[in-house]
C-alpha cells in the first residue's frame, strides 16, 4: 500500500516503530495486549477447549475503561466466523462497546456461509466493498461531537491473499484525508497498524520470513493539542521509534494520551524492575530486554545471544528434531483416531544459542536451540523454540514456542 505509507510518512508525519515485537502467536496475543493491558492468561479461560460456558469480561478492557470517563465506544470487525476472541474462545459475556458490528455481520453473512459462496460475494457488502463498509462506519463515528475510542479491525482484504490488500491503497488514503482535512487530528490519537505478519506462507520459510511475522506494522500519530501540551512526548515518540516496543506499550500509550495513565498495567515481570507496558509518550530505556518487555524467546527478534548451526554429526542435531516431532504427536494423541501420526520427513536447520557469549560456564544447565522441521502427511513445517536440560538430558518445550508455519 505505498499510496498509503506515503501518506502517513509525508501528510501525517506519522512515527513508525521500527522496533515493535509481537509477545505470542496470531491475532489474539495481539489483541489483549493492546485492548486490555493482559495476556490471555489474565483474563478469564474462555478457551473453547476448556470450556464452553466461559466468556471474556468486557469490564477488562479499554472499551470499559473509556466508557467509564465519558467516551463513546466503538468496534468494528470483520471476518465474523473467524472473530479475534470467538474462533478459539466463547466470546464475551455481554457487548464489548456501544458500537458493535458482530450480530450484524454474522446474519449479513449466514453464519461463515459467505466464506463458502465464493469470492463474488465474499468481499461485498451489496455494492461497496466490505472493507469501505467498515471505514465508512469509521468515519461517522468519528463525526460524533463527543469524546470518543474506535477500533476497527479490517482482516478480510489480507488474511487469505495478502495481493488483495493493494485495492484498498487509495481508499485508506481517502480516510486518511478526511481524518486530517476535518480536523480531528486536534484532539485524535491515530494509531494504523497490523496485528502480525505472516504466519504460514513461502516466504514465512525464509528468515526474513520469521521477522515480518514478528515485527508487525505500527505507526502512530498524536494529536496536536497534545503534542502542545506535552512539548516532549513527540520526542520520545521518535526515540522509542528505535528502541524494543511491544502491544502492552500501545495499551499504555493510548491511556496516558487520554489521561489515564494511572490506570494502566503496574505488572512487573517477576526478577525484573521496570513494568512490562511503558508508555511511548514518555523515553523507553534503549537497554530493555525481551524478558522484562514480557516477550518469550520463541518471538523475540533482538535475542541479544549470537547462534551458529548445529552440525548434522552432532547427536543434538537429530535429538532435537526427534524431540519436537514427539512433542508435536503428543498433543495429538488424544485424538489418535481423527489425527494420523506424523512422521518426521526432513531436518530443515538447527541453531543452538552461543554459550561463549554469556557464560565461561559450559557446564550451564540450560542451552537454547532453535530448530524448523517438515513431517508428513503433506508437507506441515514446524518451527520450535526449545530450552535442553543438560543434567537430565532432555527438551523443554512449551506449546507457545511452536509454529506451525505452513498451511
Amino acid at each position: 500500500m505505498p499510496k498509503s505509507y506515503k501518506f502517513l510518512k509525508e501528510d501525517l508525519e506519522a512515527v513508525f516503530l521500527n522496533g515493535y515485537n509481537i509477545v505470542g502467536d496470531g491475532t489474539p496475543d495481539a489483541l489483549f495486549p493492546i485492548l486490555s493491558g493482559r495476556t490471555e492468561l489474565q483474563h478469564p479461560y474462555a478457551r473453547q477447549r476448556y470450556s464452553k460456558d466461559i466468556y471474556l469480561e468486557p469490564d477488562l478492557f479499554i472499551f470499559h475503561t473509556a466508557k467509564q470517563y465519558g467516551y463513546q465506544t466503538a468496534y468494528y470487525e470483520d471476518m465474523p466466523w473467524i472473530g479475534s476472541f470467538q474462533y478459539r474462545y466463547n466470546g464475551f459475556s455481554r457487548r464489548p462497546a456501544d458500537h458493535y458490528l458482530r450480530s450484524f455481520l454474522m446474519e449479513e453473512t449466514s453464519h461463515g456461509s459467505k466464506w463458502w459462496n465464493g469470492l463474488h460475494k465474499r468481499y461485498c457488502l451489496g455494492a461497496t466493498p466490505q472493507y469501505l463498509f467498515l471505514l465508512n462506519l469509521t468515519r461517522q463515528f468519528m463525526d460524533l461531537n463527543t469524546k470518543r475510542f474506535c477500533f476497527t479491525f479490517i482482516a478480510d482484504i489480507s488474511h487469505d491473499d495478502f495481493n488483495l490488500i493493494s485495492t484498498a491503497d487509495d481508499d485508506v488514503v481517502d480516510f486518511l484525508d478526511h481524518i486530517k482535512q476535518s480536523g480531528k487530528l486536534k484532539d485524535t490519537l491515530l494509531i494504523v497498524m497490523g496485528d502480525h505478519g505472516p504466519r504460514f506462507s513461502p516466504m514465512r520459510s525464509t528468515y526474513q520470513g520469521k521477522m515480518e511475522e514478528r515485527m508487525a506494522f505500527m505507526s502512530i500519530v498524536l494529536p496536536e493539542r497534545l503534542k502542545m501540551e506535552r512539548p516532549d512526548a513527540l520526542e520520545s515518540l521518535k526515540s522509542n521509534s528505535k528502541v524494543l516496543t511491544t502491544p502492552f506499550d500501545i495499551h499504555t500509550t493510548i491511556l496516558d494520551a487520554m489521561g489515564l495513565n494511572n490506570l494502566s498495567s503496574d505488572f512487573i515481570v517477576p526478577n525484573f524492575k521496570i513494568r512490562r507496558g511503558l508508555s511511548l509518550l514518555q523515553k523507553i530505556p534503549k537497554t530493555r530486554s525481551c524478558d522484562e518487555a514480557g516477550i518469550l524467546p520463541h518471538w523475540c527478534v533482538c535475542l541479544n545471544i549470537k547462534w551458529y548451526n548445529v552440525l548434522k554429526t552432532d547427536r543434538m542435531y537429530q535429538k532435537a528434531a526427534d524431540s519436537l516431532s514427539e512433542y508435536i504427536n503428543n498433543i495429538t494423541d488424544e485424538k489418535r483416531s481423527l489425527c494420523v501420526k506424523r512422521k518426521l520427513t526432513s531436518i530443515e536447520w538447527v541453531t543452538r544459542e552461543d554459550l561463549k557469549e554469556k557464560s565461561s560456564n559450559h557446564l550451564r544447565p540450560n542451552v537454547y536451540y532453535q530448530i524448523m522441521i517438515v513431517m508428513s502427511p503433506g508437507r506441515a513445517v514446524y518451527e520450535g523454540s526449545m530450552q535442553y536440560d543438560t543434567k537430565l538430558d532432555k527438551f523443554v518445550i512449551s506449546d507457545k514456542a511452536v509454529s506451525r508455519i505452513s498451511a
